[in-house]
């Protein structure tokens, strides 16, 4: 037997014994091919790095960006996830998340990269999270939005914001809202 023989059997075993694993209960299936163990907590965190291991282009933003950031008190009920238009959404299995398309230019230079339990995952930054949830305030509601300028305590830079809101072609709509938070 070749020594490429003796490694393709290791692979089949570990297969084999991966799957073994999961049928018995002590493997769960998250997305095609990402098996984490059964007792592992699945968090948005967690989540979202195996998300961003399979899909690189992935953003967290909206309620859960917010949540990672502090400025909200609700609990998201799905992962949102900002993925440039044309690119293919892995299936997640047993997870709710949704999906919020957007240009790849607006997702440029809006982000940053944090640390999760597998690996690194993007989110967008405060300043534009909140924007984007003014951006989408009639899906999500305006009550998110106001919860996190009141939340933020005057730590959102001022420039950004404006930046941000002229990017997203919402800065007349959010001009007064801002005047009110900044004054």
């Amino acid at each position: 037997m070749g020594k490429n023989q003796e490694s393709r059997n290791a692979q089949d075993l570990a297969r084999s014994t991966r799957y073994r694993r999961l049928s018995a209960g002590a493997l769960q299936r998250v997305m095609p091919g990402v098996l984490i163990d059964s007792q592992e907590m699945v968090t948005e965190e967690s989540l979202m790095s195996l998300l961003s291991a399979r899909q690189p282009a992935a953003v967290m933003n909206l309620v859960s960006a917010l949540h990672k950031h502090g400025l909200t008190t609700q609990i998201p009920d799905a992962l949102s996830v900002a993925l440039p238009r044309g690119v293919r959404m892995p299936r997640v299995y047993g997870y709710p998340v949704q999906v919020w398309y957007t240009t790849p230019v607006l997702l440029a230079d809006c982000t940053r990269e944090e640390e999760g339990p597998h690996g690194k995952y993007r989110v967008t930054t405060p300043e534009r999270t909140v924007v984007d949830c003014f951006k989408y305030r009639n899906k999500i509601g305006l009550s998110i939005f106001l919860e996190a300028l009141a939340m933020s305590h005057g730590s959102l830079a001022p420039e950004a914001m404006y930046t941000e809101a002229r990017r997203l072609r919402v800065l007349t709509a959010i001009l007064p809202y801002l005047k009110s938070y900044y004054s």
